[in-house]
């Protein structure tokens, strides 16, 4: 077992926790899931899109995610509620011989502007170089997507990879631009 999937972490600032999310997070995920504002700029394949019952994806977010070493998913929550979820962040294409690994996030709506998103990145960022060791981490924008551009650049991330095309699940292939934290031994 590697050391990112030895426990779900629980990481905070002074305005955010991330954790595992649990099944008091039903209401806010199905609330999330459902307004395709939210997913305009992401990948169709997200886990939490992958069942129609927001309890099955939460219930079987260990085994298919978690244990399968495929994804860590914390929740996001503001300190102030931290009984509500406002959003999921995303450890994903973990290469533990090249020390790499991708990150994302994605908020509901409410929450976008609010620098919970910059937080969050900059929490996942920090447990990844210092708790686990990784060297390189990436993330993944989709072209038109401005606000996480400006939040990727916020946290550190440095555009290495302008208009790459990926695969996201579309109809057709997508332009993305691929940001890059490096560190150098």
């Amino acid at each position: 077992m590697s050391e990112l999937f030895k426990e779900y972490p629980v990481l905070e600032d002074e305005k955010i926790i991330m954790h595992r999310m649990t099944l008091s997070d039903v209401k806010a995920l199905e609330q999330m899931c459902a307004n395709p504002t939210v997913y305009r700029y992401l990948p169709t394949f997200l886990y939490e899109q992958k069942y129609e019952d927001k309890r099955e994806v939460i219930e079987k977010m260990d085994a298919e995610c978690f244990d399968t070493e495929e994804s860590l998913l914390l929740g996001i929550y503001a300190k102030e509620n931290p009984d509500l979820l406002m959003g999921i962040g995303e450890v994903y294409a973990y290469e533990p011989d090249r020390k790499k690994v991708s990150i994302g996030c994605r908020l509901d709506e409410p929450y976008w502007h609010t620098g919970y998103g910059t937080r969050a990145e900059t929490l996942l960022k920090n447990y990844l170089l210092d708790e686990c060791g990784l060297k390189i981490i990436t993330g993944h924008v989709m072209k038109d997507n401005i606000a996480s551009k400006k939040a990727a650049e916020k946290t550190g991330f440095v555009l290495k990879y302008p208009g790459c095309i990926e695969d996201w699940g579309f109809d057709e292939p997508v332009e993305v631009d691929k940001f890059v934290i490096k560190i150098y031994d």
